[in-house]
């Protein structure tokens, strides 16, 4: 694996990271009155993206690296904060979000559907 590569992952590691924060500010959203974790589902299908990508590049444990960005930011997300504050709570929603986060990549992986890197 060259640098253009491990920059490439690294990349993809904060992108994973970020996807996180972002499925961590909106999963509590409503529509009206109607708990809507819309973003459980797009964090979950962004997360099987970037793993496809970096399944590009390494074939080995490295191409893990947006999914441990991820559940960084998730697990981050539950702890909890001064004065007792937390971003996510123990309802649905959460369980919702682990879930499909963690899911779609596991299932593209077991799958055998994801491609053959080069290292």
């Amino acid at each position: 694996m060259d640098t253009r590569d491990r920059l490439l992952l690294g990349a993809l590691a904060v992108d994973g990271f970020v996807v996180g924060l972002l499925s961590l500010a909106f999963v509590n959203s409503y529509v009206g009155s109607v708990p809507m974790p819309i973003t459980a589902v797009i964090g979950g299908a962004v997360n099987g993206l970037l793993i496809w990508l970096a399944s590009g590049l390494d074939g080995g444990s490295l191409r893990y690296l947006p999914l441990a960005g991820w559940l960084l930011a998730v697990a981050v997300g539950l702890l909890g904060g001064p004065g007792g504050d937390a971003l996510l709570f123990g309802d649905w929603r959460t369980l919702l979000l682990v879930a499909v986060g963690v899911g779609v990549p596991v299932v593209l992986s077991w799958s055998g559907r994801l491609p053959v890197g080069r290292g």
